[in-house]
């Protein structure tokens, strides 16, 4: 910079300072003029807010992050109390029980919707299926349930068709009151009932000492940990509150999450808000620092399955996931955190791309038996929004290598967090 000035000062000083100053500029502005017809562009035109952080922990998250934030009770966003279940009026952020479950995408009136023929059964269908036969000859051999369908399928419900069918790929257009078989880009549409289910996902960071000098070097909190979890898993399923529910340990060491809950539950029969509440306070009792001497970070929170990809055979929404899990049977969850509003329609449309879904589907070995790959938003109606990507595989624990080059290029995108996960305990 002073050695611009200086010959600007030099060139002024003898007469000219007033051309130089206007070559200098025009320099600049053919410079730019250069790069546009390179194909440069700034780097404020291809930014895009999508944010797939997480914070780190609270050790090293005070320096650079907000410390009202790091004060908040540790075990999700909610805050409840002990024996009962909470008013959803107390809730913070505040809901009601019509916010959940709720439909992803709230149309306005003036805006045209997708009028699905209705059937003289007694559920109305509400998710649909697409896949692909590739021969002409079974057109007119269409699977009517899941388990006859041959081939690899789409599974979005019809309330975020338009937000998570891939981009690309054209919507199925109603004819004459019914939908086409077949759509323009060789897709077949069936229609399945809605199963009515969500999911509630706790993921648990590793126990923290509260007096590391104090501390034991006999103790080890990874098992406390698990046995803990394990009782809080047992404790649910004596409720008989959720359809169906697993404990999920991580393979890798000093892993960013060691453990994960995962629970199934039936909107119809239970009521998903009571059910966190409930959930929560039992996690708040049994993981309490003033009893273990160890603290945690716990996010616990609602989803909706937006999307999925299923393989032959397709087990029916809300089977007991230890009919369905094999000795085998692994589990790759990939956790993503984007900052509110930022989960737009052209953002979601490409969630093969930015999950990483594609690439699990193209590039993992067939000994890994893939059998599943779905996709979870979160379903708070206020502050960030959380994605799963929830990968089941058959015979991944047969041949854990499989994966060894696939998890790093998962990780290298640098876009939320990526592990391999077994089952441990289910109900």
């Amino acid at each position: 910079m002073n050695l611009m000035f200086r010959k600007n000062f030099r060139e002024q000083k003898g007469g000219g300072g007033k051309s130089g100053l206007n070559k200098s500029g025009a320099n600049r502005h053919a410079s730019k003029r250069l790069n546009r017809e390179q194909g440069y562009s700034p780097i404020e035109e291809q930014y895009y807010r999508t944010h797939l952080f997480f914070s780190p922990r609270l050790g090293s998250a005070k320096s650079c992050y907000n410390l009202n934030e790091m004060e908040e009770p540790r075990c999700g966003p909610m805050t409840g109390s002990e024996g009962h279940p909470v008013p959803l009026q107390s809730i913070s952020p505040p809901m009601s029980e019509s916010d959940l479950p709720q439909p992803l995408v709230v149309r306005s009136p003036n805006e045209t919707l997708m009028k699905w023929p209705s059937t003289p059964t007694k559920t109305t269908p509400t998710r649909q299926v697409s896949f692909n036969r590739g021969n002409d000859n079974h057109a007119g051999e269409i699977a009517r349930t899941l388990s006859e369908l041959d081939r690899d399928c789409f599974i979005i419900p019809v309330h975020s068709l338009d937000r998570f069918l891939p981009a690309g790929v054209p919507l199925p257009k109603p004819n004459g009151g019914t939908i086409e078989k077949k759509s323009q880009g060789g897709l077949n549409v069936m229609q399945i009932p809605d199963p009515k289910l969500c999911v509630l996902c706790h993921l648990m960071s590793p126990l923290e000492p509260i007096d590391p000098v104090l501390e034991s070097p006999l103790v080890q909190p990874l098992f406390r940990q698990r046995a803990s979890a394990s009782e809080l898993l047992t404790e649910i399923a004596q409720m008989k509150n959720a359809v169906t529910g697993m404990l999920l340990a991580n393979m890798e060491r000093n892993a960013e999450f060691p453990f994960i809950s995962f629970y199934i539950i039936n909107s119809s029969q239970t009521n998903p808000v009571m059910f966190y509440n409930n959930l929560r306070t039992a996690s708040l009792k049994k993981f309490d620092p003033r009893a273990i001497r160890y603290t945690a970070a716990h996010t616990l929170d609602l989803y909706a399955e937006v999307a999925s990809i299923c393989r032959p055979p397709i087990n029916d929404a809300g089977t007991p996931l230890p009919k369905v899990n094999t000795p085998a049977t692994g589990y790759i969850i990939s956790v993503y955190k984007v900052f509110e509003g930022d989960d737009r329609e052209k953002f979601e449309r490409n969630w093969l791309y930015w999950t990483g879904a594609r690439m699990i589907y193209r590039y993992l070995p067939s000994a890994a038996g893939l059998k599943r790959i779905a996709l979870h938003k979160s379903l708070s109606p206020k502050g960030d929004k959380m994605y799963l990507l929830v990968c089941e595989c058959a015979n991944l624990l047969n041949d854990v290598t499989v994966c060894a080059l696939l998890l790093p290029a998962l990780r290298a995108r640098l876009t939320g967090y990526t592990g391999l996960f077994r089952p441990i305990q289910s109900f």
